[in-house]
């Protein structure tokens, strides 16, 4: 009868030892996650506008309890990669000509950011560059509100805003037919 006491004392032990050790990696997730979002600023609040004048930011800074305020300009794209024939969609979003976001700032994985007046140059989402074999110097092709462009991948990058990447109007990923594309703020808003 003790052995069989000890035993059923043993799998109770170590049952609180494993919720105990799930309690505290969830924990450590949390906190994680939170660092994460407060290092790089991640927004609390996003609203989209089909076009509205920049000067309406400072009136959105003026609303008791907003802290920052970022505007951006955000379009979709029609991307072509060599040697993949399926269709694949990107989203591009703006990031300032000088300086980083005020709001989701970007982590650099690889290479470099866009440098001002190049209005070609574009980081991509780490997630679809992983899917693709991606690399900062290959370039993809293009359609932005119907006009083809040549882009230069630059860099690759994650962003607190697009963690979970998925195209509009889907419930799943899909890293091989969605990218996001981060490009300068001015040469976007020109296409």
């Amino acid at each position: 009868m003790r052995s069989q006491v000890f035993a059923i004392c043993l799998v109770i032990a170590a049952g609180i030892a494993t919720y105990v050790m799930s309690i505290s990696t969830l924990e450590a997730l949390r906190q994680t996650r939170a660092q994460y979002y407060e290092d790089y600023r991640f927004a609390d609040v996003f609203a989209s506008l089909k076009r509205a004048p920049d000067t309406l930011a400072g009136r959105i800074a003026e609303i008791p309890g907003v802290n920052r305020v970022e505007t951006r300009v955000v379009a979709a794209a029609q991307l072509d990669l060599p040697g993949f024939n399926d269709p694949v969609t990107g989203r591009l979003v703006s990031v300032p000509e000088h300086g980083e976001p005020v709001l989701n700032a970007l982590h650099l994985r690889r290479g470099r950011m866009v440098e001002p007046g190049r209005d070609d140059e574009v980081l991509i989402g780490e997630a679809f560059a992983e899917a693709h074999g991606i690399q900062p110097g290959d370039h993809i092709s293009a359609v932005i509100k119907g006009r083809q462009r040549e882009l230069s991948i630059v860099g690759i990058a994650l962003s607190p805003e697009y963690i979970y990447q998925i195209a509009p109007g889907r419930i799943l990923p899909d890293y091989k037919r969605f990218a996001v594309l981060w490009m300068g703020r001015r040469p976007l808003a020109a296409a």
